[in-house]
């Protein structure tokens, strides 16, 4: 460090020189990259103070040596510098600002709060307001990284740094045990570095992908095609650190992709306003690839798992992997799907051998083979037989079983139900927990999960609301149900729709069966979906009543992108759900639940138009903010005419 600079930092506060035995470091987040990024510094000869909070993560920093405390505060109290490395700006804001046990409220004279997490820039600025006022001489750098699990081992990684020019440089000591870091300017810089960062590496994560799918269908041997460009203008940091893994289909080791698609969504979401709003449609394909690996269940492998996003489209099936996981519960239709090959004949049996690219001129857009006649198909003519009466199965459940069902059920029967929605491909445990508590706190009747067993613990502890899971496998519904779920649906098929998958009315029924059959007292939802026509909705929706189904549910469909704005476009973005809704609600004597597009404005429509209550997913789970989220939920639950519990002004984080 440059005397020059010594003598600035001191100015500012930092009297002490950064070293080891003197220099006490906290780190709060002990995953993938933090855990190897802290030991490098207990390597080093730091005294490092962690919290986790599994603290069975910590296990092996408290093996080399590291002090292993009960919160966030108590770190900072302990430490002279704290680095954080979360997941989410949900978890910065959890583990820095809550009042309570955030590091924030442990901060003493002179104390520097390091964030390595990538994360919002506004927030970043939002946390050095608030160290610099919480105490004298405090200072927080936004320092994101970059360079993967290999980068945090080797201390290799590019490090960001956004803050004070001399509290960075007086930061370098313990910088260089981890990498190399680069001043890019005032709070936020560094978070805006490493969104720009991620674009990059998308772009040539993406390129490494299709180029080795493409080198393998046209019968080039990859490892020789890889170690061959990669000598040349193709070669890059990205080919060095997942081609090989790539190659040996090594898709778990690394950080998990759910954090680019956070990363790019960042990107696109910059600017309040559509004059400000950047137009990257490089970044926008990015991510939706990367969001297909999410909705396919791969949302914990790392990056180099793109390439079976890539072999999918275009109909390559390299292994067991790739034609197993094409979604979350493709297995499972893949055997209905067979099934309804065998009876319908179709030709797609006859696969040809071999891997094969999409045609030119088609931009790869592919179904994998075993799912390309996943297509919704029309229903039978009404004269068809049915299979059942109609029944309340309510009837044949136990007496504990039959209340459940009308605790559950009141809401609908008073046509006043409001079901906040985390999303079915959502496992994030925080996301999940802000999502609840929004719908606890905001007056809604209902939450609506992924279907986890420890999601549904997650969302016991936070709310006494019913808890619905969502899933399109009758098989995972069980352990759910056992964990306290009280309510189960099949839809949320928007993630399918993104991958190309329909489902056609026959399968719906057919999950409608299994699901009845293996839970034959548990109040069941189903989804019709928009892509019948309208008519064969309403006739799905009876025969679904037939099955056993307490609840049919609408849906909207991505289609419905309104033209207008303000509350015009409100209504026209509503228009296809609220017409479901108004003519299946017509066509069943059970409770319809009308989803999708739906806000504080058209809500009361949708009960107007003869729904027993609404759905809302992303209008609330799409927010970064927790009492955003519940100031949404308040505002169609007032708009409904439902009360809306008294929340603390000042809840600004949940439990998880």
């Amino acid at each position: 460090m440059e005397e020059g600079r010594k003598l600035e930092a001191a100015a500012f506060g930092f009297p002490a020189p950064v070293q080891p035995g003197s220099t006490r470091v906290g780190w709060i987040g002990i995953g993938v990259m933090g855990g190897a990024m802290a030991k490098r510094l207990l390597a080093a000869g730091y005294a490092v103070t962690a919290y986790a909070r599994t603290p069975s993560k910590a296990d092996s920093l408290v093996a080399a040596g590291a002090s292993l405390a009960d919160s966030p505060r108590a770190v900072a109290a302990a430490c002279d510098v704290v680095f954080t490395m979360v997941g989410n700006p949900g978890d910065v804001r959890a583990v820095v600002l809550d009042a309570a046990t955030g590091a924030l409220a442990g901060l003493r004279r002179g104390v520097v709060l390091v964030d390595c997490t990538s994360s919002s820039p506004s927030l970043a600025c939002e946390v050095a307001a608030a160290a610099a006022a919480a105490a004298v001489g405090c200072h927080a750098v936004d320092a994101p990284v970059s360079g993967g699990d290999v980068g945090a081992r080797d201390g290799t990684l590019a490090i960001f740094a956004g803050g004070d020019e001399a509290v960075v440089a007086w930061l370098d000591p313990l910088f260089a045990h981890l990498g190399k870091a680069t001043h890019m300017g005032a709070a936020g810089s560094g978070q805006s570095s490493k969104i720009a960062n991620q674009i990059t590496v998308a772009g040539a994560v993406v390129g490494l992908g299709e180029s080795v799918a493409f080198a393998r269908a046209a019968g080039l041997d990859a490892h020789l095609f890889l170690g061959a460009v990669s000598k040349g203008a193709a070669g890059s940091r990205i080919m060095d650190i997942f081609g090989d893994r790539l190659l040996r289909r090594e898709f778990a080791s690394g950080g998990s992709v759910r954090y680019i698609v956070k990363d790019l969504g960042m990107a696109l979401e910059v600017g309040d306003g559509g004059e400000e709003a950047n137009v990257l449609p490089g970044a926008a394909l990015y991510r939706q690839m990367f969001s297909a690996m999410v909705a396919n269940g791969d949302g914990d492998l790392s990056l180099q798992g793109l390439i079976t996003v890539v072999e999918r489209l275009n109909g390559i099936v390299n292994d067991i992997y790739a034609l197993c996981r094409f979604c979350v519960v493709s297995s499972y239709l893949f055997r209905l799907h067979s099934q309804n090959l065998q009876q319908r004949g179709v030709e797609e049996q006859q696969q040809p051998a071999g891997p094969r690219m999409a045609a030119p001129g088609s931009l790869g857009l592919l179904h994998a083979p075993s799912f390309g006649a996943a297509r919704c198909q029309p229903m039978a003519s009404r004269a068809s037989a049915r299979r059942a009466p109609r029944a309340l199965f309510a009837l044949r459940a136990s007496a504990a079983d039959a209340a459940n069902k009308d605790a559950v059920l009141r809401a609908f029967r008073e046509n006043r139900a409001l079901k906040i929605i985390s999303g079915l491909q959502n496992f994030d445990r925080s996301s999940v927990a802000s999502v609840v508590t929004a719908a606890d706190k905001g007056g809604a009747t209902h939450v609506d999960i992924a279907c986890d067993k420890d999601l549904v613990k997650v969302a016991m502890d936070l709310t006494n609301l019913p808890i619905c899971v969502s899933s399109v496998d009758p098989s995972a519904f069980h352990s759910a149900v056992e964990a306290g779920a009280k309510m189960v649906e099949i839809g949320n098929y928007d993630s399918f729709y993104e991958m190309g998958i329909e489902f056609s009315s026959e399968q719906i029924l057919k999950l409608t069966r299994e699901t009845r059959k293996m839970l034959p007292d548990i109040t069941l939802s189903v989804t019709v979906p928009h892509t019948l026509s309208l008519p064969d909705q309403m006739r799905l929706a009876e025969l679904l009543e037939e099955e056993g189904a307490d609840i049919i549910q609408t849906e909207g469909g991505k289609c419905s992108s309104p033209t207008k704005p303000g509350v015009l476009g409100l209504i026209e973005k509503a228009t296809p759900t609220l017409a479901a809704a108004y003519s299946i609600s017509r066509a069943v004597s059970i409770p319809v639940m009308c989803s999708s597009g739906l806000s504080s404005v058209t809500a009361p429509m949708a009960v107007t138009a003869g729904a027993a209550g609404v759905g809302v997913g992303s209008a609330i789970n799409k927010l970064n903010d927790v009492v955003a989220m519940i100031a949404e939920v308040r505002s169609i639950a007032q708009a409904m005419g439902l009360s809306p519990r008294i929340v603390s002004e000042n809840l600004r984080t949940v439990r998880h």
